[in-house]
Protein backbone atom coordinates (compact mmCIF):
# COMPACT_ATOMS: atom_id res chain seq x y z
CA UNK A 1 0.00 0.00 0.00
CA UNK A 2 1.37 3.36 -1.07
CA UNK A 3 1.91 6.02 1.58
CA UNK A 4 0.22 9.35 0.98
CA UNK A 5 2.22 12.44 1.72
CA UNK A 6 0.15 15.17 3.22
CA UNK A 7 0.99 18.76 2.24
CA UNK A 8 2.97 20.47 4.88
CA UNK A 9 2.41 24.17 5.39
CA UNK A 10 5.69 25.93 4.96
CA UNK A 11 6.13 29.20 6.84
CA UNK A 12 6.91 32.21 4.68
CA UNK A 13 10.62 32.88 4.30
CA UNK A 14 12.17 35.56 6.40
CA UNK A 15 13.03 38.77 4.58
CA UNK A 16 16.66 37.85 4.27
CA UNK A 17 17.21 40.11 1.34
CA UNK A 18 16.22 43.10 3.38
CA UNK A 19 18.42 41.99 6.24
CA UNK A 20 21.36 41.43 3.95
CA UNK A 21 20.86 44.86 2.41
CA UNK A 22 20.78 46.35 5.85
CA UNK A 23 23.95 44.52 6.77
CA UNK A 24 25.72 45.72 3.64
CA UNK A 25 24.55 49.30 4.10
CA UNK A 26 27.47 51.56 4.85
CA UNK A 27 27.37 53.76 7.90
CA UNK A 28 25.95 57.20 7.16
CA UNK A 29 28.52 59.91 6.65
CA UNK A 30 28.31 62.58 9.33
CA UNK A 31 29.59 65.29 6.99
CA UNK A 32 27.29 67.92 5.51
CA UNK A 33 27.50 69.64 2.15
CA UNK A 34 26.52 73.29 1.88
CA UNK A 35 27.53 76.10 -0.49
CA UNK A 36 29.26 73.45 -2.60
CA UNK A 37 31.57 72.44 0.29
CA UNK A 38 31.30 69.27 2.36
CA UNK A 39 31.94 70.08 6.02
CA UNK A 40 33.59 67.32 8.01
CA UNK A 41 32.41 68.86 11.27
CA UNK A 42 28.66 69.66 11.01
CA UNK A 43 28.62 71.04 14.56
CA UNK A 44 31.13 73.70 13.57
CA UNK A 45 28.97 74.62 10.58
CA UNK A 46 25.89 74.83 12.80
CA UNK A 47 27.79 77.05 15.23
CA UNK A 48 28.50 79.55 12.45
CA UNK A 49 24.85 79.58 11.34
CA UNK A 50 23.24 79.67 14.79
CA UNK A 51 22.73 83.27 15.88
CA UNK A 52 23.17 84.01 19.62
CA UNK A 53 19.42 84.67 19.84
CA UNK A 54 18.83 81.06 18.76
CA UNK A 55 21.29 79.70 21.32
CA UNK A 56 19.64 81.62 24.11
CA UNK A 57 16.43 79.72 23.36
CA UNK A 58 18.30 76.41 22.99
CA UNK A 59 20.68 76.27 25.98
CA UNK A 60 21.08 72.50 25.58
CA UNK A 61 23.17 73.04 22.45
CA UNK A 62 26.89 72.90 23.10
CA UNK A 63 28.30 74.84 20.17
CA UNK A 64 31.34 76.97 19.50
CA UNK A 65 30.78 80.60 20.46
CA UNK A 66 29.31 82.59 17.54
CA UNK A 67 31.03 85.85 18.49
CA UNK A 68 34.43 84.15 18.59
CA UNK A 69 33.85 82.73 15.10
CA UNK A 70 32.76 86.14 13.85
CA UNK A 71 35.89 87.75 15.29
CA UNK A 72 38.18 85.19 13.66
CA UNK A 73 36.29 85.29 10.35
CA UNK A 74 36.64 89.06 10.20
CA UNK A 75 40.41 88.70 10.51
CA UNK A 76 40.52 86.05 7.79
CA UNK A 77 38.43 88.19 5.45
CA UNK A 78 40.68 91.21 5.92
CA UNK A 79 43.79 89.13 5.24
CA UNK A 80 42.40 87.54 2.07
CA UNK A 81 41.09 90.85 0.72
CA UNK A 82 44.31 92.75 1.53
CA UNK A 83 46.49 90.18 -0.19
CA UNK A 84 44.28 90.13 -3.28
CA UNK A 85 44.22 93.95 -3.53
CA UNK A 86 48.00 94.07 -3.10
CA UNK A 87 48.38 91.60 -5.96
CA UNK A 88 45.68 93.08 -8.21
CA UNK A 89 46.77 96.74 -7.96
CA UNK A 90 50.60 96.80 -7.85
CA UNK A 91 50.79 100.54 -8.62
CA UNK A 92 48.22 101.67 -6.03
CA UNK A 93 49.36 103.56 -2.95
CA UNK A 94 48.48 102.74 0.63
CA UNK A 95 45.60 105.22 0.80
CA UNK A 96 43.83 103.82 -2.26
CA UNK A 97 44.27 100.22 -1.09
CA UNK A 98 42.93 101.09 2.35
CA UNK A 99 39.88 102.71 0.83
CA UNK A 100 39.12 99.69 -1.36
CA UNK A 101 39.63 97.33 1.57
CA UNK A 102 37.29 99.32 3.84
CA UNK A 103 34.56 99.15 1.19
CA UNK A 104 35.04 95.44 0.50
CA UNK A 105 34.80 94.41 4.16
CA UNK A 106 31.95 96.83 4.92
CA UNK A 107 28.57 95.64 6.13
CA UNK A 108 26.98 96.72 2.86
CA UNK A 109 29.16 94.46 0.68
CA UNK A 110 29.09 91.56 3.14
CA UNK A 111 25.29 91.61 3.31
CA UNK A 112 25.14 91.66 -0.49
CA UNK A 113 27.42 88.64 -0.78
CA UNK A 114 25.43 86.82 1.91
CA UNK A 115 22.22 87.51 0.00
CA UNK A 116 23.73 86.27 -3.27
CA UNK A 117 24.70 82.90 -1.75
CA UNK A 118 21.28 82.62 -0.02
CA UNK A 119 22.81 82.49 3.43
CA UNK A 120 19.56 83.55 5.08
CA UNK A 121 17.76 80.28 4.34
CA UNK A 122 20.39 78.40 6.39
CA UNK A 123 20.51 80.70 9.43
CA UNK A 124 19.10 79.73 12.80
CA UNK A 125 17.45 82.74 14.42
CA UNK A 126 15.62 83.12 17.71
CA UNK A 127 11.89 83.85 17.76
CA UNK A 128 12.45 87.26 19.29
CA UNK A 129 14.85 88.26 16.51
CA UNK A 130 12.59 87.06 13.71
CA UNK A 131 10.01 89.67 14.69
CA UNK A 132 12.54 92.51 14.27
CA UNK A 133 14.69 90.91 11.61
CA UNK A 134 14.23 93.57 8.92
CA UNK A 135 15.73 96.25 11.16
CA UNK A 136 18.97 94.30 11.68
CA UNK A 137 19.09 92.24 8.48
CA UNK A 138 22.35 93.69 7.13
CA UNK A 139 24.19 93.23 10.43
CA UNK A 140 22.96 89.66 10.94
CA UNK A 141 23.92 88.63 7.42
CA UNK A 142 27.38 90.22 7.58
CA UNK A 143 28.13 88.77 11.03
CA UNK A 144 26.98 85.30 9.96
CA UNK A 145 29.09 85.42 6.80
CA UNK A 146 32.20 86.24 8.84
CA UNK A 147 31.40 83.35 11.20
CA UNK A 148 31.07 81.09 8.15
CA UNK A 149 34.56 82.14 7.00
CA UNK A 150 35.94 81.02 10.36
CA UNK A 151 34.13 77.69 10.19
CA UNK A 152 35.52 77.13 6.70
CA UNK A 153 39.04 77.87 7.91
CA UNK A 154 38.93 75.43 10.83
CA UNK A 155 37.14 72.71 8.86
CA UNK A 156 38.76 72.95 5.41
CA UNK A 157 41.89 75.03 5.85
CA UNK A 158 43.11 78.44 4.62
CA UNK A 159 43.26 77.51 0.93
CA UNK A 160 39.56 76.60 0.86
CA UNK A 161 38.38 79.74 2.61
CA UNK A 162 40.50 81.87 0.27
CA UNK A 163 38.99 80.22 -2.81
CA UNK A 164 35.49 80.62 -1.40
CA UNK A 165 36.04 84.29 -0.53
CA UNK A 166 37.59 85.31 -3.84
CA UNK A 167 34.93 83.41 -5.78
CA UNK A 168 32.06 85.31 -4.21
CA UNK A 169 33.86 88.67 -4.00
CA UNK A 170 35.13 88.57 -7.59
CA UNK A 171 32.43 90.92 -8.91
CA UNK A 172 33.34 93.55 -6.30
CA UNK A 173 37.09 93.61 -6.88
CA UNK A 174 36.71 96.08 -9.76
CA UNK A 175 37.81 99.49 -8.47
CA UNK A 176 35.39 101.57 -10.56
CA UNK A 177 32.36 99.59 -9.46
CA UNK A 178 33.57 99.39 -5.91
CA UNK A 179 33.94 103.14 -5.49
CA UNK A 180 30.37 103.63 -6.66
CA UNK A 181 29.24 101.27 -3.90
CA UNK A 182 31.01 103.40 -1.31
CA UNK A 183 29.33 102.63 2.07
CA UNK A 184 30.54 105.97 3.49
CA UNK A 185 29.50 108.59 0.94
CA UNK A 186 29.68 111.43 3.47
CA UNK A 187 33.43 111.00 3.93
CA UNK A 188 33.94 110.65 0.18
CA UNK A 189 31.96 113.83 -0.47
CA UNK A 190 33.89 115.76 2.16
CA UNK A 191 37.26 114.71 0.73
CA UNK A 192 36.09 115.66 -2.75
CA UNK A 193 34.82 119.09 -1.67
CA UNK A 194 38.00 119.94 0.22
CA UNK A 195 40.15 118.92 -2.73
CA UNK A 196 38.14 120.66 -5.46
CA UNK A 197 36.57 123.67 -3.74
CA UNK A 198 38.39 123.93 -0.39
CA UNK A 199 34.99 123.75 1.29
CA UNK A 200 33.04 121.43 3.57
CA UNK A 201 29.51 120.29 2.63
CA UNK A 202 26.68 121.49 4.86
CA UNK A 203 23.56 119.50 5.76
CA UNK A 204 20.13 120.92 6.61
CA UNK A 205 17.25 118.80 7.92
CA UNK A 206 13.49 119.10 7.84
CA UNK A 207 10.88 116.77 9.34
CA UNK A 208 8.15 115.87 6.82
CA UNK A 209 5.31 113.33 6.64
CA UNK A 210 7.50 111.26 4.30
CA UNK A 211 10.40 111.15 6.77
CA UNK A 212 13.42 113.34 7.34
CA UNK A 213 14.34 115.52 4.37
CA UNK A 214 18.03 116.38 4.17
CA UNK A 215 19.66 118.81 1.77
CA UNK A 216 23.41 118.86 1.28
CA UNK A 217 25.13 121.79 -0.39
CA UNK A 218 28.65 122.85 -1.35
CA UNK A 219 28.45 126.60 -0.89
CA UNK A 220 26.69 127.81 -4.05
CA UNK A 221 28.06 125.17 -6.38
CA UNK A 222 25.93 122.04 -6.05
CA UNK A 223 22.94 120.81 -4.04
CA UNK A 224 21.05 117.55 -3.56
CA UNK A 225 18.26 116.39 -1.25
CA UNK A 226 16.89 113.02 -0.17
CA UNK A 227 14.46 111.47 2.32
CA UNK A 228 15.22 108.89 4.99
CA UNK A 229 13.73 107.21 8.02
CA UNK A 230 16.60 108.47 10.13
CA UNK A 231 18.87 111.47 9.95
CA UNK A 232 21.90 109.35 9.11
CA UNK A 233 20.09 107.54 6.30
CA UNK A 234 18.91 110.82 4.77
CA UNK A 235 22.41 112.32 4.94
CA UNK A 236 23.99 109.30 3.27
CA UNK A 237 21.39 109.29 0.48
CA UNK A 238 21.78 113.01 -0.19
CA UNK A 239 25.59 112.73 -0.16
CA UNK A 240 25.46 109.85 -2.63
CA UNK A 241 23.16 111.84 -4.93
CA UNK A 242 25.45 114.85 -4.84
CA UNK A 243 28.50 112.72 -5.65
CA UNK A 244 26.61 111.36 -8.65
CA UNK A 245 25.72 114.88 -9.82
CA UNK A 246 29.34 116.01 -9.50
CA UNK A 247 30.53 112.98 -11.43
CA UNK A 248 28.08 113.74 -14.22
CA UNK A 249 29.18 117.38 -14.21
CA UNK A 250 32.83 116.48 -14.65
CA UNK A 251 31.98 113.94 -17.35
CA UNK A 252 30.12 116.61 -19.33
CA UNK A 253 33.03 118.99 -18.96
CA UNK A 254 35.51 116.38 -20.13
CA UNK A 255 33.54 115.89 -23.36
CA UNK A 256 33.88 119.59 -24.19
CA UNK A 257 37.66 119.32 -24.46
CA UNK A 258 38.18 119.13 -28.22
CA UNK A 259 41.95 119.11 -27.90
CA UNK A 260 41.89 115.61 -26.40
CA UNK A 261 43.05 116.78 -22.98
CA UNK A 262 41.35 114.64 -20.39
CA UNK A 263 39.91 116.18 -17.31
CA UNK A 264 41.68 115.12 -14.17
CA UNK A 265 39.89 112.21 -12.56
CA UNK A 266 38.63 112.82 -9.06
CA UNK A 267 37.12 109.41 -8.32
Amino acid sequence: MKSIKLPVSVPPPLPLARNRKAQKRKPRNSSKKIFGIRFQNPELLLASLAHPSYRNERPELKLEDFDRLEFFGDTILNFVICRELYRKYPQANEGFLSRLRSILVSRKILSRVATEIHLLRHLKLGKSLKCNFKFAKAKILSDSLEALFAALYWDQGPACVERFTLKHFADYLDAKRLLRLDPNPKSTLQELCQREWQAIPTYTHQLTPHGIKTEVAIQRYQKACAYGRTRQEAEEKSARLLIRKIRQLFERRSKRYSSGIKLRRIF
